[in-house]
């Protein structure tokens, strides 16, 4: 556990905030901040010092801390957590919404070092939305796959698909961790995706959502629908998508 309130700790923090210095004190500890945590000290998604033990640490009083702070908070680089604390924000994955690649492929290419963990697969007959969605009768059995979109900095993504049995079988047997869908469905089955419609809204997690992700309870969520279809626009696959919104930002280019 790191000893947030060391003397010497103290000593070379109070060193580097200067009273004569013509910039404000809440503003050199906002840079120290941000130093602090560009050097690892102070992690991505970790938790910050308490107020008081800030205080301790550069030597200023709890207003300088607090400005300091909320202007981190204001630049999304911090973030309080009702009931936790203040935490250092977990840089977000961007990400364009009018691109095909499917997840290996467009996290490859940003260098997160995406993963991906099965968390089940299922057979089923199709609801109203997943048959409306892939153009099949209700009913119609449907697999179901729900894998878990990691990244180096941890838990990215739900997702959980939907693929109609009959038009790809031995689909199940073929899935594992760090399987591409979209490189399976080429290779495979001989299908390519080009068209891709999405609908995204935000909900707020539960506690399933919690449990798998590692956010809090509440926490909004992007709530993506996503159905990709082939060359003849026969719809492949039906993909639900959960995502905190603090890990990624979509951009959209026209």
């Amino acid at each position: 556990m790191t000893d947030f309130t060391g003397q010497s700790r103290l000593a070379d923090a109070a060193d580097n905030l200067s009273r004569i210095d013509s910039v404000p004190l809440y503003s050199q500890l906002k840079q120290r901040l941000l130093a602090e945590i560009g050097e690892g000290k102070y992690a991505e998604g970790g938790l910050l010092p308490t107020e008081t033990q800030l205080c301790e640490i550069y030597a200023v009083s709890r207003i300088t801390v607090r400005r300091a702070i909320s202007e981190l908070q204001d630049e999304g680089v911090l973030e309080k957590r009702a009931g936790k604390g203040t935490f250092v924000s977990v840089q977000r994955i961007v990400t364009s919404l009018v691109k095909l690649n499917g997840f290996t492929e467009t996290y490859t290419a940003l260098g997160a070092d995406p993963h991906n963990q099965l968390l089940s697969i299922d057979t089923m007959p199709a609801d109203a939305a997943t048959a409306e969605a892939l153009g099949i009768a209700r009913g119609t059995q449907v697999l179901q796959v729900r894998r878990l979109i990691r990244t180096r900095k941890g838990p990215l993504s739900i997702d959980q698909s939907y693929f109609e049995l009959a038009r790809f079988p031995g689909l199940a047997e073929e899935l594992h961790d760090d399987v591409s869908l979209y490189g399976l469905l080429r290779q495979k089955f001989g299908v390519q995706v080009v068209h891709s419609r999405r609908h995204i809204n935000v909900r707020l997690a539960g506690q399933a959502d919690r449990q798998v992700l590692g956010c809090n309870l509440g926490e909004p969520l992007f709530d993506m629908e996503k159905i990709v279809y082939d060359d003849a626009m026969r719809p492949l696959q039906r993909s639900l998508l959960a995502t905190p919104t603090n890990r990624i930002t979509y951009t959209i280019d026209v």
